[in-house]
């Protein structure tokens, strides 16, 4: 579960990036450590572990904070390409 943290904290990181290549890095930390917390909020419901039925928001909530952040990482990396080839030209 230490993923879980190392989201927001990838997140704030993120907001500080000192150049778009910079923030797409650290938006593509903040996609794999949710993705990480979805995974290991799954196996804790799958071990039927102590309140394994309170995950299931849980890893719901993962899962759409990374295909939020997918989202965001697409856009900027799009984005970047765009202006490299219009440097190109």
């Amino acid at each position: 579960m230490r993923a879980a943290d190392s989201v927001s904290n990838n997140l704030t990181e993120a907001d500080e990036a000192v150049s778009g290549a910079d923030f797409l890095h650290k938006i593509k930390l903040a996609l794999r450590e949710g993705r990480e917390s979805r995974v290991c909020l799954e196996k804790l419901r799958l071990a039927r572990l102590d309140n394994f039925d309170a995950t299931s928001d849980l890893e719901r909530e993962a899962g759409e904070l990374s295909a939020i952040f997918a989202t965001i990482a697409r856009k900027v990396a799009d984005r970047l390409e765009r202006e490299k080839q219009a440097k190109i030209r």
